[in-house]
């Protein structure tokens, strides 16, 4: 089959980008991994309509493009679902039961977009989040980031360090290693890692996640990424938590509106269906061991007390929906780790748990995420500038190897300087990419060393020279 030329498609990918945008409105499945391979697509769209496309994998290029609209179609369709059943409601249903919300039971299977995000990444590369429009500023006049959600996949090459720390976390989630085989009383263990921004508590715990002591204790692993889109939300976080975990969400809200206690609940019954969603999440956990992170809880609210002491169990008689501990069941050997920029709001929520802090990189570690980010920013600089004369490449390929060469002799004072942080070695080291390199200027004539090996002075030259012209007396 022949290729097809960056024109052929310019209408396919301008297709691709409009029915994404009639989505722009919707609660949309999968939203986080469309937004973000959507937002590679864009900023690769003239590499890809370009004849040929400048993309490396060109020829993956048609049948990438047909995935990612079989996968918006697929979303769009399933994202149907609950408001198709809400019509249904007043026809005559039959209630599902809460067995039928065993993740392990036989059910249509599920898609997941994370995949194709991961090879649209291969074929055109990432796009990090970008800042809203120039127009769209707040108060103080400063633009509104788009939050950046964190996932459980973890390229273990680009985390640097921490392998102490990681096993220090481990051991308070699952017990000292020399422990493991004898009988344990604590069924359910609990921390924290806390820290500023971009201190690495993400990084951390995405180690902790990987972490093969922890594969071989828990059969069950999640990550939840909760951030400021939805600390608040908590039906968002609940049904993301179950979707997750394999059920059927159109069914797990017909469970909720048709449960007895949601029926009976005057005026808002809000608190009542929130109850009721940490009950199916509870079933769900409660027959097998499993760790889950609860990543970047940012707006933790003391006074209101849901994420608060996440050990508890839930009561024998009430309602469930003051607590998320209550979803969480403490029957098998399981563990919970949150991450948090408070350290007092860390430790309300993992209560006698461990809570700990990301130290600083040192000079070997900082250093190599230095030098990846740097030579990423400069592959991507030099990408985005138009092609020059090939002498020409080669003269700025040998001054960026000056410019690092210089650099590495600071990497000292450079990471010392970020105090170690990932974040602010990240950000130096897409600031040094900017800069072109400046040769020092070759010696002046009157610096150069007489034969005797001074250098005269440039103030009194003609003094000297007349000097040195004298007759001995």
């Amino acid at each position: 089959m022949a290729q097809q030329s960056g024109n052929d498609l310019k209408p396919q990918l301008e297709k691709l980008l409009q029915a994404f945008d009639d989505e722009d409105d919707r609660d949309l499945l999968h939203r986080t991994e469309l937004d973000h391979i959507f937002r590679i697509l864009r900023a690769n769209k003239d590499k890809i309509t370009s004849r040929p496309p400048d993309v490396e994998k060109k020829e993956e290029l048609p049948e990438l493009l047909r995935k990612i609209d079989e996968a918006l179609q697929q979303c769009k369709a399933r994202s149907k679902q609950p408001q198709q059943s809400d019509n249904a409601k007043s026809k005559k249903m039959t209630l599902p039961s809460v067995s039928d919300c065993n993740p392990f039971k036989s059910r249509s299977p599920d898609f997941s977009v994370e995949p194709l995000l991961q090879q649209t990444i291969t074929i055109l590369g990432d796009a990090p989040s970008t800042s809203a429009p120039a127009a769209n500023h707040d108060a103080a006049g400063e633009d509104t980031v788009l939050y950046e959600w964190t996932t459980s996949y973890v390229d273990e090459d680009r985390i640097y360090g921490w392998a102490d720390e990681a096993d220090k976390v481990v051991d308070a989630l699952i017990g000292l290693q020399e422990e493991e085989g004898k009988e344990d009383q604590l069924l359910f263990r609990a921390a924290g890692i806390t820290g500023i921004h971009g201190s690495g508590k993400t990084a951390l715990a995405q180690k902790v996640f990987v972490h093969d002591r922890i594969k071989d204790a828990f059969p069950l692993r999640l990550w939840v990424c909760v951030g400021p889109p939805d600390h608040k939300d908590r039906f968002n976080l609940l049904y993301r938590m179950l979707d997750n975990l394999g059920l059927d969400t159109a069914k797990v809200e017909a469970i909720v509106d048709n449960a007895d206690v949601v029926k009976a609940a005057a005026g808002d019954k809000d608190k009542s269906k929130i109850g009721v969603l940490l009950f199916i999440l509870y079933v769900t956990l409660y027959k097998t061991g499993y760790f889950i992170v609860f990543d970047d809880i940012r707006a933790y609210d003391g006074s209101d007390g849901w994420y608060s002491n996440l050990t508890l169990q839930p009561p024998n008689k009430g309602e469930w929906y003051e607590r998320l501990a209550y979803g969480l069941p403490k029957a098998r050997k399981s563990a919970v780790l949150v991450t948090c920029r408070s350290e007092d709001d860390a430790r309300t929520m993992v209560r006698t748990g461990r809570v700990f802090r990301p130290p600083g990189l040192g000079v070997a570690e900082g250093w190599k995420l230095f030098e990846r980010e740097y030579n990423e920013a400069k592959k991507k600089n030099k990408k985005e500038k138009e092609e020059k004369e090939k002498d020409k490449d080669e003269k700025e390929k040998k001054e960026e190897d000056e410019l690092y060469k210089e650099l590495e002799q600071m990497k000292e004072q450079i990471v010392g300087k970020c105090l170690g942080l990932p974040v602010a070695i990240v950000q130096a080291a897409k600031g040094f990419a900017l800069l072109e390199h400046k040769p020092d200027d070759p010696p002046k004539a009157e610096d150069k060393a007489l034969p005797d090996g001074t250098v005269p002075s440039k103030t009194e030259p003609a003094t000297q020279a007349t000097e040195a012209n004298q007759p001995v007396n």
